[in-house]
């Protein structure tokens, strides 16, 4: 990152690159629990959505951990220190016998990185435009995912 690019970020970059990391870990459980479930789902029409929603999660990982390297953060790699630092408890099963009960965990995930995002879009508010707007188009984008998810109940 540049002089002048560090200069007005007007927060703790250590603060949030450690928030954007943690993220990145809900962002990668995420791609996980959607691939997952689109492989055991026998319903095409859900596959196909989550499908579309894991495809979704890569690009929002993507988009964190190159904002993450650009704050001179290093991004994490293993899955378990993931779920250990991550905000969204993973769910215990995925149970592909009750699509009712599958599509409550997948919606529960979601809405927890809507929180997410919510908190980091607080926080980077006029003090880290960049980092700002990039949670703003994922948040988006999740609230989407939320809605589409709610819809098939």
């Amino acid at each position: 990152m540049g002089k002048k690019a560090r200069e007005i970020v007007e927060i703790s970059v250590p603060e949030i690159v450690n928030d954007l990391n943690k993220a990145y870990a809900d962002e990668w459980l995420s791609l996980y629990l959607f691939w997952y479930s689109s492989r055991i789902t026998l319903n095409t029409n859900l596959k196909s959505i989550f499908e579309k929603i894991y495809q979704r999660d890569l690009k929002h990982a993507e988009l964190i951990s190159a904002r993450i390297k650009t704050l001179g953060g290093s991004i994490i790699y293993n899955p378990a220190e993931m779920i250990r630092i991550g905000n969204c408890k993973y769910p215990d099963s995925i149970n592909a016998k009750n699509e009712k009960e599958m599509l409550e965990s997948l919606i529960n995930y979601k809405r927890c990185l809507i929180e997410v995002f919510n908190r980091l879009i607080k926080k980077t508010h006029g003090k880290d435009f960049v980092t700002y707007g990039i949670i703003q188009e994922l948040i988006k984008e999740e609230i989407e995912d939320e809605d589409m998810l709610e819809n098939l109940i």
